[in-house]
């Protein structure tokens, strides 16, 4: 029997491996298998729309720095019709696919903006019920030679659980430059409820095979068999590819060009209505519970404290000092103070702990069934910063509470050089949890909360120690980039202590750096609208889900970042990046 000897590709540095698609890919090109449809421009990029054996692509290309191929439609056995049909306003070409499973139809908007922005929008109308076992992803880095095998780059970020479909990338060799991708995750909730699946972390890949994988049902022995209805449009792809020539290796231009890019691709998306909500009638109804609800709070040592949850748990002076924080800012606007600000206020120092020298998280009472003397790295700062705004606002309790355990929680600080673990012991620092659950970093952002902190306390005394200890804390934040985020809340405070240290020193680095903050917040928000299970009866358009892995929204994190934002952005004026000011509002 003859044998064929396959040649060995060499792949590039940063590749691993490949899977079949990327060879097959590698060798349409080589081997001139492509048929062009249509060619177009988009500013210095060269854009053609070409067939392969099985794919519909879209080829964008830099010249002489390499490019993208993306696949627009997938077609199994290669069996299809392609024509072109009028295109619809705002498109530059529309297409019509004719195959065995079905025909797709796809759209291409282009946009010449400052930076260059491509759409597409892909379509399927089933030839019968129709099960997808398998898709492959749909975006590929190519060198300057069309060679998949060939590029070297990074990825910077990706989808995290069921946050933002997006992937943000650069190629460095050949140097085509930078390229957030953005799948429209919104109008593929059809598909989602159809299927019976989940885009749960479906962006991302590896080098260089990147972009979506189509949610399928897990391949099991019984695998699930909810089809696409035969005849029924559903979209299966609608990606925003946002394009930049220049990838420098910095992390702080690589946020500013993120949230940049960022902004664009929002222009894009479709934005959820806008809902009226009687904030007033609610914030008056919440204080009535809190007021006469028996689950909401309890007494001890003659005082009341509120419950982190209804029925469950024991007083904590983090939830005690959001609630008074919030109460107190409520109470402002509407130009008297309530009476239960004072009444929670005169429990406050029974969280103290004269041996310390440190407001504790729980009461002394607390039961035997919590540790008294573990704390999270974060629940020390938190209730001390709303301290801090509040003795701002004239508040003597609070100011007296904050200065008598800031010592402490600069003590702290300085212990863990900046970098805390996620938990340790109240009384010696001895660490009980160092690392969250990916084994190597602890809670990255409680620098951010520190840094406010102190420079809340710079602001009260004057005192020069507070502003020195707010830049150990960020510039030890410095090189965490994506991964800066821990909580998000605490992300958006490092925020707005950027701003604020760029304010007090005029150094262009701390804006900069504030950037890094909001990148690491907008990666990890949910920037889509879900419509599966029970999502479709709330909202989670640009939602800020709790923790860097936690797929859910929680009304504490959410408000404490629009406190955060609120700082930041009253600390911005004009010099502030056009696209952070808009995803922020």
């Amino acid at each position: 029997m003859a044998t064929r000897t396959t040649e060995s590709v060499k792949l590039a540095e940063s590749i691993p491996g490949v899977s079949a698609y990327v060879l097959a890919l590698r060798g349409e090109l080589q081997n001139g298998g492509m048929k062009r449809i249509e060619r177009l421009r988009l500013g210095d990029l060269t854009v053609e729309v070409c067939r392969s054996g099985d794919s519909i692509w879209v080829l964008v290309r830099r010249p002489g720095k390499g490019g993208l191929a993306v696949r627009a439609a997938f077609v199994p056995d290669g069996d299809m019709t392609i024509r072109k049909v009028p295109a619809e306003p705002g498109e530059a070409l529309r297409l019509d696919v004719e195959g065995t499973i079905g025909r797709h139809v796809i759209a291409l908007r282009t946009s010449e903006a400052d930076l260059h922005r491509m759409q597409l929008a892909v379509w399927l109308i089933p030839a019968a019920p129709l099960l997808i076992p398998f898709h492959p992803r749909d975006l590929y880095v190519l060198d300057a030679d069309d060679d998949p095998t060939g590029a070297n780059g990074t990825v910077e970020a990706a989808q995290r659980g069921v946050n933002g479909g997006l992937i943000y990338f650069r190629c460095d060799d050949p140097a085509f430059g930078s390229v957030l991708y953005l799948q429209n995750l919104t109008r593929l909730n059809d598909y989602y409820r159809a299927t019976h699946t989940v885009p749960d972390a479906a962006v991302g890949g590896e080098w260089p095979e990147l972009g979506y994988l189509l949610p399928t049902p897990p391949q099991s022995g019984t695998p699930p068999t909810h089809p696409l209805p035969a005849g029924e449009p559903v979209m299966l792809s609608n990606p925003i590819i946002v394009f930049r020539d220049g990838a420098a290796d910095n992390e702080l231009e690589m946020a500013r060009q993120f949230l940049q890019m960022l902004g664009l691709a929002y222009q894009a998306l479709p934005l959820p209505r806008v809902d009226y909500r009687d904030w007033i009638d609610r914030a008056d109804r919440t204080i009535a519970d809190l007021e006469n609800a028996p689950q909401a709070t309890v007494r001890h040592y003659g005082h009341t404290y509120v419950m982190p949850y209804p029925d469950g748990e024991y007083p904590d002076v983090m939830v005690q000092m959001s609630v008074l924080a919030a109460l107190h800012d409520y109470g402002r606007w509407r130009g008297e103070p309530l009476p239960l600000e004072a009444e929670l206020r005169r429990g406050l120092a029974r969280f103290y702990d004269d041996e310390l020298k440190v407001v504790r998280r729980y009461l002394p009472n607390v039961g035997d069934d919590k540790d008294a003397d573990a704390i999270d790295s974060w629940y020390l700062y938190h209730p001390l910063l709303n301290m801090a705004r509040m003795a701002l606002d004239g508040d003597e309790t609070c100011r007296d509470l904050l200065f008598r355990s800031i010592d402490y929680g600069i003590r702290a600080a300085r212990h863990f050089h900046y970098a805390w673990p996620i938990m340790y012991d109240i009384r010696d620092f001895s660490v009980k949890t160092q690392a969250r659950n990916d084994d190597r970093f602890g809670q990255t952002d409680v620098g951010g909360i520190y840094a406010q902190l102190m420079l809340f306390c710079y602001q009260l005394t004057d005192d020069q120690t507070y502003l020195h200890e707010a830049r150990a804390a960020i510039d030890a934040a410095v090189g965490m980039r994506f991964n800066l985020e821990y909580q998000a809340n605490l992300t958006a405070w490092g925020a707005a202590a950027c701003l604020r240290l760029w304010r007090i020193t005029n150094e262009e680095r701390y804006r900069g750096q504030s950037y890094v903050y909001l990148a690491s917040f907008f990666h990890n928000c949910e920037l889509w609208e879900s419509e599966i299970g029970h999502a479709q009866h709330y909202r989670t358009f640009l939602g800020a889900t709790c923790l860097h892995d936690a797929p859910y929204m929680a009304i504490y994190e959410c408000f404490d970042s629009f406190t955060a934002f609120e700082a930041y952005l009253s600390d911005s004026g004009p010099d502030l990046e056009p696209a952070a000011r808009m995803l922020i509002g």
